[in-house]
């Protein structure tokens, strides 16, 4: 039985406006590796817990640490480690364009301080991929800003 030729545009219509499957999954782990603009070098892991993120909040899937922000519309990933920050320590959020992610060598900026500072930093950061294209600007305007460089590798299920 062949489809009626109307049918055909809209069904690829809809098939091409199907919002691609998002590499961040419930449950996952997530490994942040950090060096700040000082010179500290920083890992930790962000263990995504089994619940999907909520209607009202779509792209935030909570961690044990923190949580994992995705925004598609923007290309941004934002991985937040929060936890020493809560304790009066270190907070770190690492911005990453989405579609970078999982590729060899790519890296974000990573923003860090107390939990005070963090909001600002993060704005920088966030600056930061709006303003540049290439992996070389990046790097460049986030040392200007006082801001690190970050990856986020997920780790391999057990």
């Amino acid at each position: 039985m062949r489809l009626p030729t109307l049918l055909l545009p809209l069904l690829l219509g809809a098939a091409l406006a199907a919002p691609a499957p998002t590499p961040v999954q419930p449950g996952q782990t997530w490994t942040l590796s950090a060096t700040t603009f000082d010179g500290e070098v920083l890992s930790t892991a962000l263990r995504l817990t089994a619940v999907p993120p909520a209607p009202t909040a779509p792209g935030t899937y909570r961690a044990d640490r923190g949580s994992l922000l995705l925004d598609a519309t923007a290309d941004t990933l934002i991985a937040l480690d929060l936890k020493d920050a809560r304790e009066g320590g270190l907070g770190l959020a690492c911005v990453l364009r989405l579609s970078t992610l999982g590729q060899p060598g790519a890296t974000g900026v990573l923003a860090s301080g107390p939990l005070s500072d963090l909001p600002a930093a993060l704005a920088r950061a966030l600056a930061v991929l709006d303003v540049t294209r290439t992996p070389q600007e990046q790097a460049d305007a986030a040392r200007e800003l006082r801001l690190g460089q970050c990856t986020l590798t997920l780790a391999p299920t057990p």
